[in-house]
Order: C-alpha cells, then structure tokens, then sequence
C-alpha cells in the first residue's frame, strides 16, 4: 500500500514538470496567416539540395551565419555605409524603428523559429533589407564603382534571391524602402525588382502588383507572375495517372500546336478537315522556354506550392502533366520539333533528365489537366484511332513509303478492273 502512495506521489511531481518541459523546450507553432517561409522538406531537397541553397548570400535567418556566406555579411556593411550616403541618420533609426516594432510579425512568418536575440535579429533583418536595396539600386543607376555589379555578381545574387529559404517577408522590403527614400521622381520598390530580376523566370518578368494582390516574398511573387494569365476557371476533378507519352500520343494521332497566351492554359482540341472522314485531335501547349535557371525556379516554386499552396498547386499539376509526357529524349524531340519547348540549356536528354525529376518526392492532388488526360486517353483506347495510327505507321511513316503504298492501291485496282473486264468479256 505504502509502495502505491509513493508511485502515486511520483506520478503526480511528473504531471507537474511536464507544462515546464514544454514550455522550456517546444517550440512555438507557426501561425499560419503569416507564416510563408519554410525549410524545403527534406525528402523534396534530398534530391537536388544544391537548387535550394544559397551560394554567395544569405537573406534572413534559414541561412545566416554559415561560414561559406561569411564574406558576403562583410560586404553587407560596406553597403550599408553606401546606403547612409543616399538617405539620412534620422531615416536609418527610423527604419531600426519600424523592425523592432514590428519583430514579432516577422518572426511569425518563418515556419522555423529563429536561435537569434532580438537585437541580433532586428540588426540581420536591417542589413539584408538595405543590402537588397542597395543592390536593386545600383542595377537600377547602372553604377559600375564596385565589383559586386558585375554582371557575373548579379546573376548569383539574382539566382539566390528567388530561392524559396532564403527571403524575406515583401512588406518589411516595401515599408522599408519608404521610409528612407520619399519623393515623386523616384522608382518605386516595385520598380526596381522588376527592373533587378528582368526576365529571367523562363521568359516572363515580375508582373506588376495589383491591389489585393497579396506577395509574400520574391519566390511567391515570380509564381504569381507565371500564373498572371491563367483563367483559372478549369475544374478539378481528380488525379492524373498512366498517360501515354508525347510520342505515343503522337503515333496514336494527336498533333501538338504551340499555342499563345498563358503558359499553364493547356487544351485538347478536335476539328475537322475538309474531308469529313478526317477528325484532327489536337493538343494545345504554350511554348516552355527552358534555360540554365529553370530548374532551380521551378524546383523552389514546386516547395513553395508544397508548403503554402498543398490544394492550389498549379505549377505542380502542370510539371507534373509535362512528366508523363517526357519519358524519354524522343518525347523532348517531339515537342522541340513542334515549338512546344524552346530548349536553350543544351541536349534534349538533359531535358528528359530534369523532368524525369522534378516532380520526385512531390504530393500529388487532384489536377485541373485530370479532364484534358481523360480525353487523351478516351483518344488512345479508342480501337478506330489505334487502326489509323497503325496504318499510317505501316504504310505512310514517310513521303517514299505513303508513294508506294498508293501507287501499290492503284496498281491493285487497275489490276481489279482489268480482270473484272475480262471476265465480261468471255461471258
């Protein structure tokens, strides 16, 4: 009995220490209207972590202190002296100010809570912010004094600052840059990022910020410009799977037409040709530029949309329809040949290769392309379409080959006539 009021005793001094273990050592959960910069998971960055890490900056706390990006903390003091001369003392405590009023907001929109002390924090968040501005600036002035604006140094600063862990919150960016710089003859901040970035996500620039239009950071706002023209209307009905590649769908009859407007607006079209026999099937695809810089964008917008946007994924979806289409260096051939990809990165096995990967380790949800794939393969398991796709493999692959199969019809034919007539004739 004794032993059970002792075990009961002990029981309860570990009810007690448990709210102070949590409290000592769990941390806070995120809040999720604000929070909208993650660690990319790790089975997504397990593939190719390389495309989400910074190489010469780091911009907010994901990164800060690592040894490898020590001498570009260096440089940030030198602009941040460069940036004393274009604004005032006054202005620079005031932006001090506005962080430190506003920390917390900041903190919250990383999903992992920073190690760092408020004023370590509030002084990183400064200097990565008047960096960026300094750097936009100079690109914007065309100001050739320093080395860090050579062309060379702001395409890896440019590379960097789109990557998904290494941003900082758009409004503290935006805020920031009015309070030091006031006047109708100046660009906006708006102004200088679009000017900064130019076009380097896959042909399109940053498109301009509507109102209500609400940017988390940079890496959110390069996947609203790329969605800029989409209707977003197509209904989504369910996951797309076993869809037949781009060569396979071509010999099955469906014809691949470049189309203008948005890149994610894909349609499958049917027509008619002026013989009524003929119906044309037709896949519609906005051309995809593909460049050095592709992947690594598509990569850290495919994290984003895991992170932020898990039931809006619409850059996934359409990877992921791209993917069933590209099995091989042939399917790349195809859609070259046909003006669906513009391939500027070198070999088109290279492009196989990266969208044979893009999509590892990605969760899937119901597509908005789930209804254009249901009619592709309706197209394919259709024993008609399979008969003429046979038929012009077989007999009419080439212009030699399609001669000779209808001259060998007509000869066929004459020769018909010609016994039928000499059969009238003995009778």
């Amino acid at each position: 009995m004794n032993s059970e009021i002792t075990a009961a005793f002990e029981n309860e001094d570990l009810v007690e220490e448990l709210p102070i273990d949590i409290i000592e050592n769990v941390e806070t959960e995120p809040n999720p209207d604000w929070c909208c910069i993650f660690r990319v998971p790790k089975r997504i960055r397990s593939v190719k972590k390389e495309l989400y890490t910074p190489q010469l900056i780091s911009i907010g706390p994901l990164h800060h202190g690592k040894p490898e990006l020590a001498d570009m903390e260096m440089k940030k003091k030198q602009f941040m002296k460069s940036f004393l001369q274009r604004t005032t003392t006054k202005k620079i405590d005031k932006i001090f100010s506005y962080i430190k009023d506003n920390e917390e907001q900041i903190r919250a929109c990383y999903a992992e809570t920073s190690t760092l002390g408020s004023l370590e924090f509030v002084m990183m968040i400064q200097y990565d912010c008047i960096f960026i501005m300094e750097i936009f600036l100079r690109k914007r002035l065309q100001d050739r004094s320093d080395i860090d604006t050579l062309p060379i140094i702001q395409y890896s600063l440019r590379i960097d600052l789109q990557l998904f862990e290494n941003q900082l919150p758009y409004f503290i960016l935006e805020e920031i840059y009015k309070l030091a710089f006031v006047g109708p003859d100046l660009p906006t901040f708006m102004d200088l990022s679009i000017d900064f970035f130019g076009s380097s996500f896959m042909g399109e620039k940053l498109s301009r910020i509507t109102p209500g239009v609400g940017v988390k950071h940079f890496t959110d706002w390069i996947r609203i410009s790329l969605l800029k023209e989409y209707p977003g209307s197509k209904l989504v009905e369910g996951v797309i799977y076993d869809l037949p590649c781009a060569v396979k769908l071509h010999e099955l009859g469906i014809k691949f037409i470049k189309k203008e407007r948005s890149l994610f607006d894909i349609e499958f079209k049917k027509r008619w040709e002026r013989i009524p026999f003929f119906e044309v099937s037709e896949l519609h695809i906005p051309q995809l530029g593909i460049g050095d810089e592709t992947e690594l964008l598509l990569r850290n917008i495919i994290a984003l949309e895991q992170c932020i946007y898990p039931n809006d994924a619409l850059v996934c979806d359409y990877i992921h329809l791209i993917d069933f289409l590209i099995n091989t260096e042939k399917d790349v051939d195809l859609l070259v040949e046909n003006q669906i990809i513009s391939n500027q990165m070198g070999e088109n096995v290279s492009v196989a290769t990266m969208f044979n990967t893009l999509c590892q380790n990605v969760i899937t949800s119901k597509s908005p392309y789930h209804n254009i794939c249901k009619q592709l393969k309706e197209h394919c398991n259709n024993p008609w379409n399979r008969a003429k796709a046979t038929l012009k493999r077989v007999y009419f692959s080439n212009p030699w080959r399609g001669t000779a199969t209808v001259a060998a019809i007509i000869l066929l034919f004459l020769t018909v006539i010609q016994t039928v007539c000499s059969i009238w004739q003995v009778v």
